[in-house]
């Protein structure tokens, strides 16, 4: 689908391939919900065709979107009330700093280096990110006390850490 509004065209849908899943993991560090991050996501696109915007750099069309993706939510918050958290003003810097332009390089990374731990390390991660679970849960599922848990979770924080940058570089 492609939009004309003065004078630039916009593929939507090469931009939705180039950016969208960038920007879903963006507006899910923003608000949380899985559902809502598409929802703003889509929304952000629906943006774009209605207000089409002259593409520069990868870094400076990544950022454009997710203002647009933030505002979207920013709005939609004050409609309903919301209390939005107070560092949602800086969001836009942290994340341009954490992740910068090779956000789905850093994923790909990550994911190859999940398949380095142990199964224990990834049984750890499938109960807290996947299955929500809270510590005393892990303590039971895992067999390791509550300060065990968070050491656990800790370690394999910092080994793909290190694993991510390894593979960077």
């Amino acid at each position: 689908m492609f939009a004309v509004v003065n004078c630039f065209t916009v593929n939507i849908e090469q931009l939705h391939a180039e950016y969208g899943r960038d920007l879903h993991r963006f507006l899910r560090v923003l608000v949380a919900q899985h559902a809502e991050a598409d929802d703003f996501t889509q929304e952000t696109f629906l943006q774009v065709l209605k207000h089409p915007f002259e593409q520069r750099t990868r870094g400076e069309t990544a950022m454009y979107l997710r203002a647009i993706a933030k505002t979207a939510y920013l709005k939609h918050a004050q409609r309903k009330k919301r209390v939005v958290p107070v560092d949602v003003q800086t969001i836009e810097q942290d994340w341009a700093e954490a992740v910068g332009e090779e956000g789905d390089e850093r994923v790909a990374a990550l994911r190859r280096c999940i398949t380095e731990l142990t199964d224990r390390e990834r049984q750890a991660l499938n109960l807290r990110y996947v299955q929500n679970a809270s510590r005393e849960d892990m303590a039971a599922a895992l067999g390791l006390s509550d300060g065990g848990v968070k050491n656990l979770l800790e370690r394999i924080k910092a080994r793909l850490k290190e694993c991510v940058a390894r593979q960077r570089h």
